[in-house]
C-alpha cells in the first residue's frame, strides 16, 4: 500500500515537472520570437546662435561670433535717442526660437538709468545689404521697454530657421534724466538666446 502511495505521488510530482517544463518550454519559446534592439544612443543637437562681426558681409566662419564688445553711448539727455542694428544668425542644425534680455547688477547701475532708458526693438531689412540703417529699412516694432522690463520679461524674437541671417535695431531712447542722474553711468549687457 505504501508502495502505492509513493508510486502515486511519484506520478504527480513527475507530472507537476513535465507540465513545468512545458509551459517553461512554450513561455521561452515566445520569448525567443522576439527581436531587441540594443544600445540605441540618443544626443541631442548644439544650439549655436552667432552675431555677425561685419553686417555688410556674409555668414563665414571668420565673420561670427558669440560676444559682441559694448558701446559707449554719451551725452544723453532727455528725449536722446539712437539705433544700434545687430545681425544673428542660427548655425545650428534645426530651427531654434529666439528671445532677447537685458542683464544687469544693480551695482554697475548705482543711479538706477536703467528705470529712464528704453529699448524699443525694431526688424531690420537692410536691403542693400550695406550694414547701415538706412531710410525706409526700419521694420516692424516688437515692442519698447524700460530696461527694467527687457530684463524681466524680455523680447521675443521669434524662430530662427538655419543659416538665415535676421536683422534687427535696438533703438535706444531716455527719457526724463533728472539733476540727480546727471553725469551718472550704467553698465548693462543685452544677451540672445533661446527661448526656454
Amino acid at each position: 500500500m505504501n508502495k502505492i502511495k509513493i508510486n502515486t505521488k511519484l506520478r504527480r510530482l513527475i507530472s507537476f515537472l513535465v507540465a513545468g517544463l512545458f509551459i517553461g518550454g512554450v513561455a521561452l519559446a515566445a520569448l525567443s520570437n522576439k527581436v531587441l534592439l540594443k544600445g540605441a544612443m540618443f544626443t541631442t543637437s548644439t544650439v549655436e546662435l552667432k552675431f555677425l562681426r561685419n553686417l555688410s558681409s556674409n555668414v563665414e566662419n571668420e565673420n561670427l561670433t558669440s560676444e559682441l564688445s559694448g558701446i559707449s553711448f554719451d551725452g544723453i539727455t532727455s528725449d536722446w535717442i539712437t539705433n544700434y542694428p545687430v545681425k544673428l544668425v542660427n548655425k545650428s542644425g534645426s530651427s531654434m526660437n529666439v528671445s532677447s534680455y537685458a542683464n544687469y547688477a544693480t551695482a554697475n547701475d548705482p543711479a538706477s538709468l536703467r528705470s529712464s532708458l528704453n529699448v524699443e526693438i525694431f526688424k531690420w531689412n537692410d536691403s542693400n545689404n550695406n550694414g547701415v540703417l538706412d531710410e525706409g529699412e526700419l521694420g516692424d516694432s516688437l515692442g519698447r521697454k524700460t530696461f527694467i522690463k527687457w530684463k524681466t520679461e524680455g523680447f521675443t524674437l521669434g524662430s530662427f530657421e538655419p543659416n538665415v541671417v535676421q536683422s534687427y535695431v535696438l533703438q535706444f531712447t531716455a527719457e526724463s534724466i533728472t539733476d540727480s542722474k546727471q553725469g551718472a553711468t550704467g553698465s548693462f549687457d543685452f544677451e540672445f538666446g533661446v527661448m526656454n
